[in-house]
């Protein structure tokens, strides 16, 4: 079972991911960051919840457990996925 470190990390190695294979470059992510700082508009956003969907096995937004709107920074994102899996 993933705890909730290894939710984080996945979470921050896709969302790294992401960015590189749209922008290029090697974005440092810490998880504070507000997603319109890191140039994630709402195409790569559903790109990367379809990522995590796929390695976590779980949607929390089709669920009802959480609205797309609740995402602003990728710790919101984290603390989703986390809440997530843990009530899986």
């Amino acid at each position: 079972m993933l705890t909730k470190d290894d939710v984080g990390t996945l979470v921050v190695r896709e969302v790294r991911s992401l960015i590189f294979e749209d922008s290029g470059e090697e974005p440092t992510v810490t998880g504070g960051e507000q997603m319109h700082e890191l140039a994630i508009n709402s195409l790569m956003l559903a790109r990367l919840l379809v990522q995590l969907e796929e390695a976590l096995s779980v949607d929390p937004f089709t669920r009802g457990d959480a609205e797309i709107a609740d995402v602003h920074s990728v710790n919101d994102l984290i603390a989703i996925y986390e809440r997530a899996v843990t009530n899986r």
